[in-house]
């Protein structure tokens, strides 16, 4: 990450946001190009098994369809490394995970306000500036899983109040809780991350959970993204 950011000067440390949201930015874009190039995309679609032989894949099992691969195919298995390890006999992958607490709150910000807000020493930690709304962001926030939505909320707020300079009255509200968000920073878990290549010749890997260099971050998933199309695209 230093590498990669403070050494190479404040070019590479410049902070992004997708203003319009993540959607906008990233998801529509790509099925939009998927559509373009004549892909089908199937949504609420489960994988439920990947059938192996002779050292490939040789179908996908959705359950009520199965898809059989040729010899030209390939797979690109994107999903949480605890889906993967289902999928994949064998696979060693992250196996614990931290929590990620997002807290949206529709207000309007302050006109001065910035588009990102850091916060020391309070529960939140990001503050992003949207028109019409404020999103907050806490990582790590296993403790707050089980906390009562309305009581979290109102703790969030308060904070929030304090940093932007708005009333403390709590606007509409929303709380998004995941509790495997990411995979535990540790050395152990680092350690079990898997490349993208796998022993199977037609299969390859792609997560922010893989072993990317860089942590469980949306870079590090676009690196991944983008290393297991290069693996595909040479596969003999």
């Amino acid at each position: 990450m230093i590498r990669e950011t403070l050494a190479l000067g404040g070019r590479a440390c410049r902070p992004l946001i997708a203003r319009d949201g993540l959607g906008a930015t990233l998801v529509e874009p790509a099925l939009a190009l998927l559509r373009q190039r004549g892909v089908k995309v199937l949504m609420e679609h489960q994988l439920r098994a990947i059938r192996f032989a002779d050292g490939a894949v040789a179908a996908l099992d959705f359950g009520d369809e199965t898809v059989a691969l040729g010899a030209g195919d390939g797979v690109v298995l994107a999903v949480p490394p605890y889906a993967a390890a289902s999928l994949v006999n064998g696979l060693e992958a992250p196996s614990e995970f931290r929590a990620i607490v997002n807290a949206h709150f529709r207000i309007d910000p302050p006109a001065d306000a910035p588009l990102i807000l850091g916060v020391l020493n309070g529960t939140v930690q990001w503050v992003f500036a949207f028109p019409g709304r404020l999103s907050i962001t806490i990582s790590a926030g296993d403790r707050l899983i089980d906390a009562p939505r309305e009581q979290l909320a109102a703790a969030i707020w308060g904070e929030v109040a304090r940093v932007t300079g708005l009333s403390v009255s709590l606007p509409p509200w929303q709380i998004v809780r995941e509790r495997r968000a990411t995979f535990a920073a540790t050395p152990a878990q680092d350690g079990k991350r898997p490349g993208g290549r796998t022993q199977w010749r037609n299969l390859v890997l792609a997560g922010d959970w893989t072993d990317t260099g860089l942590p469980a971050t949306i870079e590090g998933a676009i690196r991944s993204g983008n290393y297991a199309a290069d693996l595909i695209a040479k596969q003999p």
